[in-house]
């Protein structure tokens, strides 16, 4: 008889929706009942889809004594105490309130969360509009009849991303939220835990002028893997579902399986040691055992898009590795933040190295590379249908035909409206081969071929190298500003994939390894051979 498997938390950001339909949950309630123990107020910040509504909606299940959804659970003990007096939680989900164009908007949104905490623990609810006035006056009211709130605010950034383009409406929006988020500090007497996270971390959004006595924990090693999975949790919570793949033939073996799901999904780190995965991505691949970009087709980080309109963003290839300062990420107002610190509060890139005062940055895993991708290429370079040319790509890239490459990478490049081409190269300091280059790269990532940018080989870096079951496909970039240098741009680059030892790491291998060197022909933006 075939075991059922449990069903999965996918998308699930209710802790009691959860818990009542017996979903699979991995136990973090032991490092919320550390963060209760140890302090009072903090903010956490986490890229979209990464399970912070998931954790707000458990810190209120414990705060308000919901003993029967931990069973089992390492907060049991300390939610059973708890559920003798429970606390009134105040939870804002700041994303709930629709499309915020206005801080009139945001602060309807604000009063009706008030309201509705005022009914759901029968306060009577003052004769007042402003929530800044309006929240005092429920938070005492609530410390007279029970006992003292605990506040926890969901994405308590999305008022600000929604005006990224907006300049007048984002200043207006950012004083609503401070003006409100400094009550909540004047309100310390009838508060007993303040927990609020969001995408970003920046210090003039509001709450860190206002709230100058949150703890940030983003960042800290012992709250690494407070959401996302760990290598060992994923092994350890999902045993049923990697052998239920393995016997669905997904990969020969199970190391194959489990190298190949952490190539795609694994390596987040928000401290610079703990590596976790996406939840939303892990899971969505557990339910269909299908390897798939499934971040970013949950819904594309418009915000980012709306950030890269005003913005020079440089090609992918420049943000490999990059070395920033600590205090760059979290020092500036949203709207100009760098492109590394946005990319980085987005989840596209993340730490690999933390030292005291510097971080360096990279691309998590496989589906981050290839999401990117997509992103510059619908919301940068604008190429219709790029989609269906990066499959014919594939296709080509398989079979080692160099003549169908060109053909169909000249047609994305003849795709590109001139005067966005010439924005394009300009923005991208790109009169040398290198804007040609990532926008391959990119074809070929948003269609999921494994593509890699100035690979260190021997005695270089090549250009290009591709990597596909069938074979090895090492490319080499030369630009030709005149027609009559190609043939030698040609020479130049056999020569250089000859004696920088490009092919030689792959001498041993048994399957087909290729090479080319594509010559740009810099007046007509074309490919020649």
């Amino acid at each position: 008889m075939k075991r059922l498997l449990p069903p999965l938390p996918l998308g699930e950001a209710s802790f009691t929706n959860l818990r009542n339909d017996h979903c699979l949950y991995v136990d973090k309630t032991d490092l919320l009942t550390q963060l209760i123990l140890e302090g009072r107020y903090y903010f956490f910040s986490r890229p979209r889809r990464f399970g912070k509504s998931l954790t707000v909606s458990t810190l209120h299940a414990m705060f308000s004594g919901q003993y029967e959804l931990f069973k089992g659970l390492a907060a049991e003990d300390w939610v059973r105490q708890q559920s003798s007096h429970p606390s009134p939680v105040l939870h804002l989900d700041m994303s709930a309130f629709g499309e915020i164009d206005s801080p009139e908007k945001l602060q309807r949104g604000i009063r009706y969360t008030l309201q509705r905490f005022a009914v759901l623990h029968k306060l009577e609810i003052p004769q007042e509009n402003d929530p800044d006035l309006l929240l005092p006056l429920l938070l005492q009211a609530a410390q007279q009849t029970s006992a003292q709130t605990a506040i926890v605010i969901d994405e308590y950034d999305y008022p600000l991303l929604c005006n990224l383009e907006n300049p007048q409406n984002l200043e207006a929006v950012r004083k609503t939220l401070r003006s409100f988020y400094m009550v909540i500090k004047a309100c310390t007497d009838y508060i007993r835990f303040v927990f609020i996270t969001g995408i970003s971390r920046f210090t003039k959004t509001g709450i860190f002028s206002a709230l100058n006595n949150l703890v940030d924990i983003s960042m800290e090693k012992k709250y690494g893997a407070l959401v996302g999975y760990t290598q060992n949790e994923l092994e350890n919570n999902f045993t049923a579902f990697i052998e239920d793949a393995i016997k669905q033939n997904v990969m020969p073996t199970k190391k194959e399986l489990l190298e190949k799901i952490q190539l795609y999904y694994d390596g987040f780190s928000f401290d610079g040691e703990t590596k976790v995965y996406n939840p939303f991505s892990i899971l969505s691949f557990l339910r269909n055992y299908k390897f798939s970009n499934y971040w970013y087709e949950s819904g594309s980080t418009t915000f980012m898009e709306g950030y890269w309109k005003t913005h020079n963003i440089e090609a992918p290839e420049k943000y490999h590795l990059i070395k920033v300062q600590k205090t760059t990420m979290a020092a500036r107002e949203i709207e100009k933040a760098s492109p590394e610190s946005m990319l980085y509060q987005a989840g596209y890139l993340t730490i690999v190295k933390n030292t005291d005062d510097s971080l360096i940055l990279d691309y998590p895993n496989q589906e981050v590379v290839n999401s990117l991708a997509e992103m510059y290429l619908s919301a940068i370079y604008r190429i219709p249908d790029y989609g269906d040319i990066g499959k014919r790509l594939w296709r080509a890239v398989r079979s080692a035909d160099i003549a169908t490459l060109v053909k169909e990478y000249n047609a994305a490049l003849a795709s590109l409206p001139y005067h966005d081409f010439a924005r394009t190269t300009t923005q991208s300091k790109a009169h040398d081969e290198s804007f040609y280059r990532s926008l391959f790269l990119m074809l070929l990532r948003g269609c999921g071929v494994q593509a890699h940018g100035e690979m260190p080989a021997c005695r270089g870096r090549s250009d290009v190298l591709i990597e596909v079951q069938e074979g090895v496909l090492i490319i080499e970039f030369k630009l030709a500003r005149k027609a009559q240098e190609r043939a030698a741009k040609k020479r130049e680059g056999e020569k250089q994939i000859r004696e920088s030892g490009y092919l030689e790491p792959y001498a041993t291998v048994k399957k087909a390894v290729t090479s080319a060197v594509f010559v740009v022909d810099a007046q007509k933006h074309q490919i020649v051979l």
